[in-house]
């Protein structure tokens, strides 16, 4: 009995129509099932019961080959479109689609049907969207912090390895897709084919950079910009650019991505560091972000978080203005390196010589240590949600923190009225 069912990728609607037996092999696109057709882009209909003698009569256009798998494409003499799928030189099955791609019919053989059902939505996909802003990407992606990191290279470079990478070094990472996603409009999905490692998962994100991979005895990472990065984009992406209509969609795609999203080449060992070096790249910690712009002497404001500046910054609602460090002297709240692993915003109590003390104003007890070399920057202001700046060193201001300071015996009963106020 055959029956119709409907799948939503990248907010893309397809029909596929055919068996129930046929249907069984497609557990992948169960996550993208929807109830609603809409205006669906293409419908496919999969015949596997035909006998494999009927072949389609066409004049090859072009042939790609890829890891055994091979996709053969052509014309028929009455204008339709037919793609012949290959798994190590045995033919898998034929779709054969209308001009517009918007109508197809798979003939399968029998064997590798899976292969011919999965090739055969691949390419309706790509050509039927390919002038709606989406482009089917060869490339594995990951997801941190609330976005997409694509990675590109041929096949055998070490996309799938490096998402690994991520996934094991990079804590918050997800797989997001390991070899087929879709990207539209900036946004980069998951799709229901995926390569060697399953992955089917019906997710999105905004896509945060793209990194071209090629392997090297050294890890190094950099910017690429105009023809460099188009040319990354157009040899791993799917489509048929012999087409006008397909070839101008790509193009529009490929120059909005180039101008609105950064794009790297990673020279990579297949270790830890990689994931780390390419991470600092494309996501870049705030902290060491601000670090990196105020030695460039750019003044930056950077959120507080907790409570140990109370009561003269409140974190979670004030922000500080971060500025190059002069002469550090002691009462300056700064932003510095403590203890050889983390970045506090704290107040100078000690200098030493070329050591400093720190202490938080709202913690009771503990202090910090570094050095005056540690210390990236000193805090100028503090901004509250209302914009307003307030210069952290009038004379009050001064006045009342080395007070705060003496009063370090009873700060947690004062701490504990000002958090009930």
């Amino acid at each position: 009995m055959t029956e119709t069912r409907y799948y939503k990728v990248a907010d893309h609607v397809f029909g596929v129509s055919g068996e129930a037996d046929s249907f069984a092999l497609m557990s992948n696109y169960e996550p993208f099932e929807t109830r609603g057709k809409g205006s669906s882009v293409f419908m496919l209909s999969l015949n596997t019961k035909e006998p494999s003698r009927v072949v389609p009569l066409f004049v090859e256009e072009m042939r790609q080959e890829d890891e055994g798998q091979e996709i053969v494409c052509g014309k028929t003499a009455d204008g339709e479109h037919v793609f012949e799928f290959r798994w190590w030189n045995e033919t898998a099955g034929w779709l054969i689609c209308s001009e517009d791609y918007r109508d197809g019919r798979l003939i399968a053989t029998g064997k590798y049907e899976k292969m011919a059902i999965d090739n055969a939505l691949m390419v309706l996909f790509a050509l039927a969207t390919a002038d709606k802003g989406t482009v089917l990407f060869h490339a594995a992606v990951v997801s941190h912090e609330g976005r997409g990191y694509m990675f590109l290279g041929p096949s055998g470079t070490g996309k799938s390895t490096h998402a690994r990478l991520w996934l094991k070094h990079i804590q918050g990472t997800e797989l997001v897709n390991d070899d087929n996603p879709v990207v539209r409009d900036g946004v980069v999905y998951g799709s229901p084919w995926s390569g060697k490692t399953p992955c089917y998962r019906n997710v999105n994100y905004p896509l945060g950079g793209i990194v071209l991979l090629s392997q090297a005895p050294y890890n190094k990472i950099t910017r690429l910009d105009g023809l460099q990065a188009y040319a990354a984009l157009v040899s791993s992406i799917s489509g048929k650019r012999w087409d006008e209509r397909i070839a101008d969609g790509l193009h529009a795609t490929e120059n909005a991505l180039v101008s609105t999203v950064p794009m790297w080449h990673l020279d990579c060992l297949p270790d830890e560091e990689a994931a780390r070096v390419c991470r600092a790249a494309l996501a870049p910690d705030i902290v060491e972000e601000t670090v990196r712009l105020v030695e460039d002497g750019v003044s930056v404001t950077l959120p507080v978080s907790g409570h140990s500046m109370l009561p003269f910054i409140i974190g979670g609602k004030e922000s500080v203005i971060l500025q190059r460090p002069k002469e550090s002297k002691i009462g300056d709240v700064v932003l510095a390196w403590v203890e050889g692993k983390r970045y506090v915003v704290h107040r100078i109590i000690r200098i030493d010589g070329e050591n400093v003390t720190l202490m938080g104003d709202g913690n009771l007890v503990g202090t910090e240590r570094c050095t005056l070399s540690d210390i990236k920057a000193v805090a100028t202001h503090v901004m509250g949600a209302d914009e307003k700046l307030h210069d952290l060193y009038t004379p009050w201001r001064r006045r009342a923190a080395k007070l705060w300071w003496h009063l370090r015996p009873i700060r947690r009963y004062l701490l504990a009225i000002y958090k009930r106020l």
